[in-house]
């Protein structure tokens, strides 16, 4: 029978490659396909499961945790993605660290053959960030702080721009190029080093893009203007605090965002892409073949100067 590699994460940081029989498309659900991979681009919230700083369910299944790619649909059970089609799509289980996976038509989307592999990847974490800033509603003319500024930080602050928005970041990593994706000033230091008096004034809005603790949404609703709104976006870890006193007394407006109507936000960010694309391409900072996937998760895990996205190409 007919094989493809997959990769499986074995226990923290420990990855083996493994061969799999290919899928039997009688076995596929309606409105499921089987796709090819093109590329897979790890995420920040990959990297706790990947080290088993926040889970512990090793050995996992194959392919786990990935859940940013693009592929080619190979069988389908979906109109809405034919085969032959090119679709960005989230893995089943988040399983995507495989040359094959599932996607279900309610969280995939087709995109165009002439946006590059790894830059179309980038349709999932924008989706997630149009969603989010939606939630805010008309900010223009409003000044945001936004703490953290890897990948997703870089596309809220552009997003934020685009809207309108006077936008300023904060991260220990350096950003030479802040200003390019909208930031018009970026705080070097981490969100616990930063006081009041380092700003112009307080800002209207902190969007917290740290996550897997809780310390940064404390250092939001510290910073942000009495009556102002903090976004958290960061993945929380189990059993996180807020400091709801304080944001109690200062009347903070408390928004969260996560996983979006993924078929109407996929699409949105999927026009922005391709209206986008060769500036979106600047994401894209490292690629590794296939064969060297374990890579990209070692790479991402290091929060250097010009570490952005990292995408496996098949």
């Amino acid at each position: 029978m007919a094989t493809y590699r997959a990769h499986r994460l074995t226990g923290p940081r420990t990855f083996e490659a493994v061969a799999l029989d290919l899928p039997d498309p009688q076995d596929l659900k309606a409105g499921h396909a089987v796709v090819r991979l093109e590329s897979g681009v790890v995420c920040g919230s990959d990297i706790p499961r990947w080290d088993g700083s926040e889970w512990s369910g090793f050995p996992a299944a194959p392919g786990f945790p990935l859940h940013e790619a693009v592929g080619r649909v190979v069988h389908s059970r979906s109109d809405r993605l034919p085969v032959g089609s090119r679709i960005v799509g989230i893995p089943q289980h988040d399983r995507g660290v495989q040359e094959m996976f599932v996607a279900s038509d309610e969280a995939a989307v087709v995109v165009p053959d002439d946006v590059p592999p790894a830059v179309a990847a980038i349709v999932q974490p924008l989706s997630t960030v149009v969603y989010a800033v939606e939630r805010l509603g008309d900010v223009s003319g409003r000044s945001v702080l936004i703490l953290g500024f890897g990948a997703l930080g870089h596309l809220a602050a552009w997003l934020l721009r685009l809207r309108g928005a006077e936008v300023a970041t904060v991260d220990p990593v350096p950003e030479p190029e802040a200003a390019t994706w909208g930031s018009e000033r970026h705080f070097d230091v981490a969100a616990a080093g930063l006081s009041g008096a380092d700003l112009d004034r307080a800002p209207d809005i902190v969007v917290e893009i740290v996550g897997h603790g809780q310390d940064a949404v404390a250092d939001a609703i510290r910073l942000v203007r009495p009556r102002g709104t903090v976004l958290v976006m960061g993945v929380p870890r189990p059993g996180a605090v807020l400091p709801l006193e304080e944001a109690f007394r200062r009347n903070v407006a408390l928004v969260s965002s996560v996983g979006p109507p993924w078929r109407e936000y996929l699409t949105k960010a999927r026009a922005l892409v391709e209206l986008h694309t060769d500036f979106l391409a600047r994401l894209i900072t490292h690629t590794v073949p296939f064969d060297a996937a374990p890579e990209a998760y070692e790479l991402y895990a290091q929060r250097v100067p010009g570490r952005l996205k990292v995408a496996v190409l098949a």
